[in-house]
């Protein structure tokens, strides 16, 4: 959960509109901070994103904190990782659920198709102290690299139709035998058409709804986690 302590900051890995903001994550046993855009709606009136945008419609997702993102660092926190399991999060963004895996004592590769979610990622793991642990990897899921991880985590990653069959082909393509990927969303009808290319898909899901968290900047709601794994292993 957000805890107390929120504060402004005019430094940051690179000069952003409407400056920078440090927010502090709590949960029982676990804290960290992450440096995150003050203004995030502000970058849409950048000149450089409005050039990206018109060339491949770019819009700058990675600056939001989005709001399936404590429930999925929550529910990081519940499960028994083995020390060291080794994760993926793709589509990271601010990557606070990546950041909960390696919190959680996890080796974590943060993704992103956006450079800058990657310095600031970088940025955030040294602001924590963490020197090792966390990697940082351009990742552009039409063209997913030779790797495997027992572990892959997607948070929001399905709220557009054309990135379903990107998000299944980055599993299939990285998913280790055996291993599982989290999909968590806030129930976007979106995910239920994402459901439905699961069924004629390698894996099979199981979905779990996590409670939601209080926060007074998101409104009221439901977190869902989609757990896939190989068609021919069990669901835990």
């Amino acid at each position: 959960m957000n805890a107390p302590g929120d504060s402004a900051v005019d430094l940051g890995p690179f000069p952003l509109a409407g400056g920078w903001a440090r927010r502090h994550f709590e949960w029982p046993g676990h804290r960290f901070d992450l440096l995150v855009p003050a203004q995030p709606d502000l970058l849409l009136d950048d000149p450089a994103v409005e050039r990206r945008h018109r060339v491949d419609d770019y819009m700058p997702y990675w600056a939001h904190l989005w709001p399936a993102s404590l429930e999925t660092a929550a529910e990081v926190f519940r499960h028994p990782w083995p020390p060291g399991t080794t994760v993926l999060e793709i589509g990271a963004g601010l990557a606070l659920p990546g950041f909960a895996f390696r919190a959680a004592g996890c080796a974590v590769t943060v993704t992103d198709y956006d450079e800058q979610a990657l310095v600031l990622a970088h940025h955030n793991a040294r602001l924590n102290g963490w020197h090792d642990g966390v990697e940082t990897l351009l990742l552009d899921w039409r063209h997913p690299p030779d790797r495997r991880f027992p572990v892959i985590l997607g948070c929001e990653v399905i709220y557009e139709r054309r990135n379903h069959p990107l998000v299944l082909g980055v599993l299939q393509a990285m998913l280790a035998p055996g291993g599982v990927a989290w999909i968590t969303d806030p129930d976007r009808h979106q995910a239920h058409e994402f459901l439905a290319r699961v069924a004629d898909s390698p894996f099979v899901c199981g979905t779990r709804i996590l409670p939601r968290l209080p926060d007074p900047d998101r409104p009221p709601g439901t977190t869902h986690l989609h757990q896939l794994r190989w068609r021919d292993a069990p669901l835990s």
